[in-house]
């Protein structure tokens, strides 16, 4: 292959968590002399290798891995300075004419780094901020560079709101943007943040920002890269098997060892992580999923310990505690096997519903994304139907080869693309669900805390009121409700959109990987 030739292109790779994107993109690697770039949100941290899935040291060492396990687990790594770090990556690895092979399960992460997508860019961001009398370099130390001068903004308008519960700020994002207010969940403390400091900052809504970006998007050139982009899937049902097994997998490799460190770790003087409250599970190393579910069993295995050694001689008494500190961790693990598995239904979302049809709409423009959707539901014929068909499709691309029909590769793909749409969701058009059926009330709940459940747009809503579980809790509240009162009808059991009001605890939809 001369490299010399080569396009100065880019390939990708995403897929649900537990698909085989890791392994995939360092087979890629060796066969079109690429380095890998990691893009999943929290492979980013140092260390805890099990809790956030990090490919092993043998195999990270068979090719060049970059923006891997480099960020300090107590620091907060914002999707600016992901982009910022990634596309100097990728420069330099076009410097050395090899091929730069980004891959990941944060698909917001992918999606920086391959549109010009915001128009609230580092730059224009820094002239307006400069405009309005604020020093950003006086922010940020000497060494921080472009992205982290920026993130030392958001950190100082975060810290200036530290003292504001998530309900009071979602009520002033309510006041001054009502339509990014509808898109977020009042305890998705870090997006409501994030749209009340671009407006406060630059003087203008969050919501026309991104309107207007979403107009350039569809007539202007907002692809960086020629761009190949593969979607490692597998079908539901073997996916979440494989799922299950891959949690009982971190438990033997060491995953309550590394749980409890993180806590300890993480609960610095102040009880906050990077400026966050100590119970904000949507930042930094806080959002892997498996910390938030043993936070129960972890404090009850602590109360344990204070206990016998504040005792003075035997301690029979502490037989039920640890008893119940068994079930937490049982229940721990059906939670972390659950959350899990929605984690994964949240991924294929988002490529449905934004990145492909993103892809797809770079077709009758000068630089192209060619999406394909490899199968990846029998590991035992992953060679025929990942590796070799990945390789060919790579290698023809970096070419400047033919490809071919991205429908024609599999059955899955062609069934798959049918049900895609052309165009990605826009803001205006996007809406979330609230699921009053699924959701459950602190005494409902097994840990004591409100959990709501919400879905991200039409295509996502309507598949959670087919699933299996959803159907399950209909029943239930149907037989419930008959036996304390009249049945409710099929309107009041059907999922809605959502309605904002000073609701329970809720979590990120698309950051943990």
């Amino acid at each position: 292959m001369d490299m010399n030739h080569v396009r100065k292109g880019l390939i990708a790779i995403t897929g649900t968590t537990g698909v085989g994107k890791s392994q995939l993109a360092i087979e890629l690697a060796r066969a079109v002399n690429g380095e890998v770039i990691n893009a999943d949100a929290l492979q980013v941290y140092r260390g805890y290798n099990v809790i956030t899935n990090k490919v092993t040291k043998e195999e990270a060492a068979t090719v060049h891995h970059h923006l891997l396990g480099f960020v300090d687990p107590t620091q907060e790594y914002s999707v600016q300075r992901f982009e910022h770090d990634a596309l100097q990556k990728i420069d330099e690895i076009h410097r050395r004419n090899r091929v730069p092979i980004l891959v990941g399960g944060t698909n917001y992460y992918i999606q920086s780094v391959l549109f010009r997508k915001s128009l609230i860019s580092s730059s224009s961001r820094h002239r307006i901020l400069t405009e309005n009398g604020l020093d950003v370099d006086d922010l940020a130390s000497e060494d921080d560079d472009r992205g982290s001068k920026e993130t030392a903004v958001e950190r100082a308008f975060e810290a200036s709101k530290k003292n504001i519960s998530n309900q009071k700020l979602w009520e002033e994002l309510k006041r001054v943007d009502p339509l990014m207010a509808e898109k977020w969940h009042p305890n998705n403390r870090r997006k409501v943040l994030r749209s009340l400091e671009v407006s406060q900052t630059t003087g203008r809504r969050h919501s026309e920002w991104v309107q207007e970006s979403e107009a350039a998007r569809s007539k202007d050139e907002t692809l960086r890269f020629p761009t190949l982009l593969f979607w490692l899937y597998a079908e539901k049902d073997v996916l979440n098997k494989r799922l299950d097994e891959r949690v009982d997998k971190m438990v033997e490799r060491g995953l309550f060892d590394e749980v409890s460190q993180l806590a300890k770790d993480l609960n610095d003087a102040n009880g906050t992580v990077s400026g966050g409250p100590k119970d904000d599970f949507s930042i930094g190393l806080k959002q892997a999923i498996g910390f938030r579910e043993f936070q129960h069993y972890l404090r009850t295995i602590e109360a344990i310990a204070t206990a016998v050694q504040d005792a003075d001689g035997g301690s029979d008494g502490h037989t039920a505690a640890e008893k119940e500190a068994e079930l937490l961790k049982d229940e721990g693990l059906v939670d972390m096997k659950t959350s899990t598995r929605r984690y994964a239904k949240r991924q294929i979302s988002w490529i449905r519903n934004k990145l492909i049809p993103e892809c797809r709409e770079t077709a009758n423009k000068s630089t192209n994304a060619h999406a394909y959707i490899l199968d990846a539901t029998d590991l035992d014929n992953w060679d025929s139907c990942v590796r070799e068909k990945g390789t060919d499709i790579a290698e023809r691309f970096i070419n400047n080869r033919a490809l071919p029909d991205a429908a024609s590769v599999s059955p899955v793909a062609q069934a798959l693309f049918a049900d895609i749409k052309d165009k990605p969701e826009t803001l205006v058009s996007w809406k979330r669900y609230h699921c009053s059926v699924c959701s459950k009330t602190v005494l409902e709940a097994k840990d004591g805390v409100a959990h709501e459940v919400w879905l991200n747009g039409e295509d996502e809503y309507h598949q959670h009121l087919r699933s299996r579980q959803h159907k399950k809790n209909l029943r239930y509240r149907k037989r419930f409700l008959t036996n304390v009162g009249d049945p409710p009808s099929q309107d009041d059991d059907a999922s809605v959109p959502a309605k904002r009001a000073n609701i329970g605890s809720g979590k990120d939809d698309d950051t943990q990987q």
